[in-house]
């Protein structure tokens, strides 16, 4: 018979102020750490003198997970290589990293992925509708599926239900146009 209870991830929390500067304020290797009375403390929007957390503790060491407190975010982080390794909650926003890429939902239930490096970015819209952009095209699928659309500087490519439709792009306003020919260098040409 097997045992389907389910095992703790953490065993133990303790809070703590962790003070980074000494008395005479200056700066200290490492942070001394202090566990408050009545396990109250508070919440400073300036973490460089001194920050409140709580560490979980689990059965793994690198299972531990550290809760930084501050007034205006919740923010867990964790060793990486673990899948998420740090997350922020604030009254905007959840965000949550995994690997280089940080990954937000908005309070609209709009979910934002963007790589480290900015070339890529993806939004899954609270519809369900998939917006891809790269530094090259722009996709969009409807939540549906029934309809997929491919934006390039050159083409827009169309896929509904009723066919496929490609065409190039009219020029914008934000398109420089093609560059003239300067009139003095084909005179210049036009002599020799």
């Amino acid at each position: 018979m097997t045992d389907n209870t389910p095992r703790p991830l953490w065993e133990r929390a303790q809070m703590f102020i962790a003070f980074h500067r000494d008395p005479e304020r200056k700066k200290r290797r490492s942070p001394y750490l202090w566990p408050p009375k009545d396990a109250s403390a508070d919440l400073r929007a300036e973490t460089a003198d001194q920050e409140t957390f709580v560490h979980l503790r689990g059965p793994d060491p690198a299972c531990d997970v550290q809760i930084k407190l501050r007034p205006n975010a919740v923010i867990a982080r964790r060793e990486p290589g673990r899948g998420w390794s740090g997350v922020e909650i604030t009254g905007h926003f959840v965000r949550v990293l995994v690997g280089d890429t940080w990954v937000d939902i908005d309070p609209m239930g709009t979910v934002k992925r963007q790589t480290s490096d900015g070339v890529s970015t993806t939004f899954l819209e609270f519809d369900g509708s998939i917006i891809q952009l790269t530094e090259d095209a722009e996709v969009c699928v409807s939540a549906d599926g029934e309809r997929i659309t491919r934006r390039t500087a050159e083409r827009l490519d169309v896929v509904t239900g009723d066919g496929v439709m490609s065409a190039p792009r009219k020029r914008g306003i934000d398109q420089k146009p093609p560059r003239e020919p300067d009139p003095a260098s084909s005179k210049i040409n036009e002599r020799s």
